[in-house]
């Protein structure tokens, strides 16, 4: 049996999303500023949703369950998301830009680069795959 490299960035994604989710349930105030910088309306639904849907579709990722549909939902989700934040953010994001290239000790770098190394792993894995063929 042979490895399926997509399997380390499908079980990488639903970790991600299940431990955002688990994370805001237990911030719940820092949630509800992140949807508000969004613009969006009914911020505590809006929050409550965003945790479930990230729980609910992390663990479906996981465990491979409807993934082609949590993945679809997803990256409506992201995209929308992004969109927004360029919206109401473009100055603060541009502003800030110079720290992509700097590694700070910080969670979100750690994360970022750990982020890399997956990305890295699946191209290599991949490779190897295609190779062995």
């Amino acid at each position: 049996m042979k490895f399926d490299p997509r399997f380390l960035l499908r079980l990488f994604l639903g970790f991600v999303f299940l431990s955002a989710g688990t994370y805001r349930i237990f911030h719940w105030q820092e949630a509800l500023a992140e949807i508000s910088t969004l613009h969006l309306p009914l911020i505590p639904l809006m929050s409550f949703l965003v945790i479930t849907l990230e729980i609910i579709g992390g663990l479906m990722l996981i465990f491979n369950l409807k993934s082609k549909w949590v993945v679809m939902v997803f990256t409506v989700f992201l995209a929308i998301t992004l969109l927004q934040t360029l919206l109401f953010s473009l100055n603060t994001i541009t502003a800030n830009f110079g720290e992509l290239f700097f590694y700070s000790l910080t969670p979100t770098d750690f994360f970022l680069h750990v982020t890399y190394l997956v990305i890295l792993l699946y191209l290599f894995l991949a490779h190897q795959q295609n190779n062995s063929k």
